[in-house]
C-alpha cells in the first residue's frame, strides 16, 4: 500500500513501534538535533517533536525518518520485518517497470494550502534545526528533494544536497560537480551565466524523499522510479514562480534561483562520514521565489553522522543496485552487491561465481568496472567474495576477508584514481585536488586450486551436514523451542 503522504507513514511508524512522539519543548538549537544523533546511534525509533521552542504547536519536526531497514520496508509499503533480500528484489524489478507521475490541479494539492510571496518569505517561519554543534548555520533542507532541470532536453533530476538558511529569504548549500544537479548548473547553467530555476520539496511521500536520496543512473527518472517502487504514480504539482513540478503531497516547498554568480558561505556541517566537514566555503546563492506549505507543517530532518541514519540507508541501498546492473550488462556472473551502511558507502561487497566465468583474476576486472561507473568513481574500498558468502551476513564477509584474503598477493592498490574531497583519511593536497588511492581485496580461492583437494571445505551449517537433515532441523525449529528464523532458506 502506498503513503499519499508523510503523515500516513508516521501513523504507520508508530503502529510497529517505530516513532516517538516527544511532547517535552525541546529546543531547535542542538537538542533536537542531539536526540536525532542518539537514536541513529542506538537504532531506535524516529523521534516526531510535537513542541519546539519559540514556535507554536502548529510546527513540528520529524527526525530520522528512515535510519534503518525495517523502517524501509515500511515506507515501501511492508511488513518491517520483511528481509533486505526482498527489498532488494523488488527495486531491481521496480527499476524495469517504471510508472510516469501524474501532474493535479493545484487545488488538489496539500502543498498548496498557504502560499507565500514576496515580503511575506520568511524562511525562519519553521523551525530549521541546528543539527550538530560547530555547523554554520541552522539548516533547513536535510531531508528533502531537490528539484531541477536540464534546460536542453528537459530530463528532470531529484536529489538531495543540504541546503542553510543564509537570509529571510535565501539559502546556501553545497552542489557537487559530479552530481547530477552539479551537471546540471555547472555545466548548462553557470556558462551561460542565467540563474538555474530550483524547488526544494521538504516531506514529500516516504518513497519520493528514499528515491531523492538514493543514487540512482541519471537515465533513470527519479519520479517514475518512486512511483514503481509505490506501485501508483506520484502525484506533482506545478510550482507558483517557477516552470517545475513537485510532489504535492509536501509539506513544505521552496521554490527559487540558484544565482550564477552570487555566492555566500556555507558549513562547516557535520558529514555521512561521521566527521565535520571542510571550513566555511562560498557556495552558490539561492534566492527563494515562494514558499508553499500545508497547515500545520511537519518539517523533516536528517542529522547525518556515524552510523545508521538515512543517508547511509538510501545511498547504499540504491548504490549496490546500480553497480549490480552495469555488472550484469558487463557479463560479470555477479550474485549480489551491498554497501554496507555502517561503512557510510565508502566499501563494496560484490559476491561473483568465478569457477562459473573461468576468467583469471576476475576480482579485478570486477573492481575496474566498478570504479568506471559514475555512482562509484570515488570509492575508496572494495571486497570480492566467492558466491558461497552470503554478503547480506557481514559475519560471514568478515570470515571471508580473514581466510581467504592474502596479505601479500589479494590487496590491490591503485596509487592515484579520482576521490571525494569528503573522505577524512585524505590529506590538504588530495581534498583540494580530488586524487587519492584506491584498494580492493580479492577474497576469493584462487582458480587454479583444485576445488576437490586444494581449496579447504568450509565448516558451516549449509556446508558440513546433508540437506536433507537441514531441511528437517529449519522445518522443526520452532518445535525446538526457538524463535522463528527471519530467513529460513539455505
Amino acid at each position: 500500500m502506498a503513503f499519499k503522504d508523510i503523515r500516513e507513514y508516521i501513523a504507520a511508524l508508530e503502529k510497529h513501534g517505530e516513532l516517538r512522539r516527544i511532547k517535552k519543548e525541546v529546543d531547535w538549537n542542538l537538542e533536537a538535533g542531539a536526540i536525532m544523533r542518539l537514536t541513529n546511534e542506538r537504532k531506535l525509533p524516529s523521534p516526531l517533536f510535537e513542541k519546539i521552542k519559540g514556535y507554536s504547536s502548529d510546527f513540528k519536526i520529524f527526525g530520522s525518518p528512515i535510519n534503518s531497514y525495517r523502517k524501509l520496508a515500511i515506507a515501501m509499503g511492508l511488513s518491517p520485518d520483511t528481509p533486505l533480500q526482498e527489498l532488494v528484489r523488488i527495486y531491481h524489478e521496480s527499476k524495469k517497470k517504471l510508472i510516469k507521475p501524474v501532474v493535479v490541479e493545484k487545488s488538489k494539492a496539500p502543498c498548496k494550502q498557504n502560499i507565500d510571496l514576496g515580503d511575506q518569505i520568511d524562511l525562519l517561519k519553521f523551525p530549521a534545526p541546528m543539527l550538530h554543534e560547530g555547523d554554520g548555520g541552522r539548516y533547513l533542507c536535510s531531508w528533502f528533494c531537490t528539484i531541477t532541470k536540464d534546460p536542453d532536453t528537459g530530463h528532470v533530476n531529484w536529489g538531495m544536497y543540504r541546503y542553510m538558511v543564509n537570509g529571510k529569504d535565501t539559502l546556501v548549500g553545497v552542489i557537487r560537480p559530479a552530481a547530477h544537479m552539479g551537471y546540471h548548473f555547472y555545466r548548462k547553467y553557470k556558462p551561460r551565466g542565467i540563474p538555474m530555476p530550483c524547488a526544494m520539496a521538504i516531506a514529500p511521500e516516504p518513497v519520493s524523499g528514499f528515491v531523492a536520496s538514493s543514487r540512482v543512473g541519471i537515465d533513470i527518472s527519479e519520479p517514475e522510479l518512486a512511483g514503481a517502487i509505490r506501485q501508483e504514480p506520484v502525484e506533482l504539482v506545478k510550482c507558483e514562480t517557477i516552470d517545475l513540478e513537485v510532489p504535492a503531497s509536501s509539506e513544505i516547498v521552496i521554490e527559487g534561483e540558484i544565482s550564477p554568480t552570487e555566492t555566500a558561505l556555507e558549513g562547516p556541517f557535520g558529514e555521512y562520514t561521521g566527521y565535520s566537514s571542510q571550513p566555511k566555503q562560498p557556495r552558490p546563492l539561492f534566492k527563494v521565489t515562494a514558499v508553499t506549505y500545508r497547515n500545520n507543517p511537519i518539517l523533516t530532518a536528517s542529522c547525518v553522522g556515524t552510523p545508521t541514519d538515512e543517508y547511509h540507508i538510501a545511498g547504499c541501498f540504491a548504490k549496490g543496485q546500480e553497480i549490480y546492473d552495469k555488472l550484469r550488462i558487463e557479463g560479470i556472473p555477479v550474485v549480489g552487491v551491498i554497501f554496507p551502511p555502517q561503512c557510510i558507502s565508502s566499501l563494496c561487497v560484490v559476491s561473483v561465481r568465478t569457477r562459473e566465468s573461468n576468467v583469471p583474476n576476475l576480482p579485478d576486472q570486477v573492481a575496474s568496472l566498478i570504479w568506471g561507473t559514475e555512482v562509484a568513481a570515488n570509492l575508496p574500498y572494495i571486497i570480492v567474495v566467492d558466491d558461497d558468502v552470503d554478503i547480506f551476513n557481514m559475519d560471514e564477509v568478515m570470515h571471508a576477508m580473514v581466510t581467504k584474503c592474502h596479505p601479500w598477493r589479494n590487496i590491490r592498490r591503485v596509487e592515484h584514481g579520482t576521490t571525494s574531497p569528503f573522505h577524512p583519511f585524505l590529506n590538504a593536497y588530495e581534498r583540494e585536488h580530488r586524487v587519492g588511492s584506491k584498494a580492493y581485496f580479492d577474497c576469493t580461492w584462487p582458480l587454479e586450486w583444485d576445488p576437490a583437494k586444494e581449496v579447504p571445505q568450509k565448516v558451516s551449517f549449509k556446508t558440513m551436514y546433508p540437506p536433507g537433515l537441514q531441511d528437517h532441523i529449519l522445518k522443526n525449529w520452532e518445535d525446538y523451542g526457538f524463535e522463528k528464523l527471519e530467513t529460513p532458506s539455505r
